[in-house]
């Protein structure tokens, strides 16, 4: 029993990393209509920010809040260069390019940093005893932030005009923009702060796993899992799935090495067999519905 409490709160810190690395692919398609691939990069140069920092300081809290900063930084200059010119365009060309952008900067990230695994320190080595189940306090800590991002990104769309604007704006851009909204600078701003999320992700993440430049790649999958099976577009859906992907993973690896990987897939397959849209998707036009 022990075994498998550790099991579950370990998957709900995986699930926290999860929900974070998703948030601006399921922004960015749910939202943009945009499959903004290039989000993982963001993640990996998150890890390595909070590496170098970390690294020079001593100080994990100067090398995530670095992270964060730098996966924002980021996403702003690429939403500027290249997602703001292919809004417009299919979804197959967005995935392409941005695909595109996550290789060349995985190249970039082996000329800075070079191929050599890079280990960060656990910031916190205390744990708490739970009966005779030690749990890290680290992991709790993940959790936390996890539901602090959410509560925070959730107040974000739906209590502030920023976020009424961004709805409105996909739906009828014409009537937003006729009411004096630059419905390009909110898009900016969206894009920079779900970038952020995913830089924080990827410093939280370094500790309990070598940096390496394909992290970012390896995450790919677990990430478009997690998009898909809430829901595009749904902050809500990314959670929730994020907590179903975690408890897979993790119980199920108590179970088999192989299902801890193949387990996610069947998730996803069976959910979508009867919910094609997602535990939380719905119809709209910003997926591409007429209606």
């Amino acid at each position: 029993m022990e075994i498998y409490i550790s099991a579950i709160i370990y998957g709900f810190s995986a699930a926290g990393i999860f929900f974070m690395v998703s948030i601006p692919i399921s922004i960015g398609y749910g939202l943009m209509r945009i499959v903004n691939i290039e989000a993982l990069l963001y993640y990996s140069i998150g890890a390595y920010v909070c590496y170098s920092i970390t690294s020079i300081t001593g100080s994990f809290i100067l090398g995530a809040i670095s992270a964060f900063i730098a996966g924002g930084l980021l996403g702003f200059l690429v939403e500027l260069s290249l997602i703001r010119k292919i809004y417009k365009r299919e979804s197959m060309f967005t995935m392409v390019a941005t695909f595109s952008v996550l290789m060349m900067g995985i190249g970039v990230i082996q000329w800075l940093w070079r191929l050599d695994p890079k280990p960060v320190s656990t910031p916190i080595a205390r744990v708490i005893s739970i009966g005779a189940m030690n749990v890290p306090v680290y992991r709790i800590i993940i959790i936390i932030i996890a539901l602090i991002s959410f509560i925070a990104i959730q107040l974000i769309f739906n209590k502030t005009i920023t976020g009424k604007a961004l709805r409105a704006g996909i739906e009828n851009r014409d009537d937003v923009e006729g009411l004096g909204i630059n419905i390009n600078r909110i898009f900016t701003r969206t894009f920079t702060m779900a970038s952020c999320f995913a830089g924080l992700a990827g410093a939280l993440n370094a500790p309990l796993i070598m940096v390496t430049p394909y992290m970012g790649y390896d995450m790919l999958l677990f990430a478009f899992i997690t998009v898909i099976l809430g829901g595009l577009g749904s902050i809500k859906g990314t959670l929730v799935s994020a907590l179903i992907i975690g408890q897979v993973i993790n119980l199920g690896g108590l179970i088999s090495g192989n299902f801890s990987f193949i387990g996610p897939f069947l998730i996803m397959f069976i959910i979508i067999i009867f919910k094609p849209n997602g535990l939380f998707g719905v119809k709209s036009k910003s997926l591409g519905y007429d209606e």
